[in-house]
């Protein structure tokens, strides 16, 4: 065999090699195109940020994203709380009005147990009265009997 066919294996796998280098070359290249891309994206976005900011539009994304979610949070809590003062009016409103309806029998019942107590006196009064007339009569009849 010839020196030239004894080399045609090795000129292969070169030729392979080339190949698979271009393969490497290719997608080194596509790699370099898709992170150029990013990289202007990410300039445009920064300058578009950059001046957003400038603007007073928003300091960064994820603080203003935390910013958000954080006032989002905050809200639900205000509302939350904004419920449970609600439903402690609403109890104390009910308390009150308890309070108020127990206030009205207490005043009532201390009415009628100032009556009663009035109509005793009355009634101990006249019995007083009653007793102290007969006193006076009896001493008047004893007086008439001794005269």
């Amino acid at each position: 065999m010839t020196r030239s066919k004894r080399m045609e294996p090795i000129k292969q796998l070169a030729g392979d090699r080339e190949r698979e280098a271009a393969t490497q070359v290719d997608l080194a290249r596509r790699a370099l195109d898709d992170h150029e891309r990013q990289l202007v994206q990410l300039r445009q976005y920064r300058a578009e940020y950059g001046e957003r900011v400038s603007q007073g539009a928003a300091a960064d994304v994820a603080r203003l994203q935390n910013y958000h979610a954080f006032l989002g949070r905050l809200s639900d809590a205000i509302a939350q709380q904004e419920r449970t003062v609600a439903e402690a009016l609403a109890a104390l409103e009910r308390a009150t009005d308890a309070w108020r309806e127990r206030r009205i029998e207490a005043a009532s019942i201390g009415r009628a147990v100032a009556k009663i107590a009035t109509g005793e006196r009355r009634v101990e009064d006249r019995r007083t009265q009653r007793d102290d007339d007969e006193r006076a009569l009896q001493n008047v009849y004893r007086s008439r009997e001794r005269g």
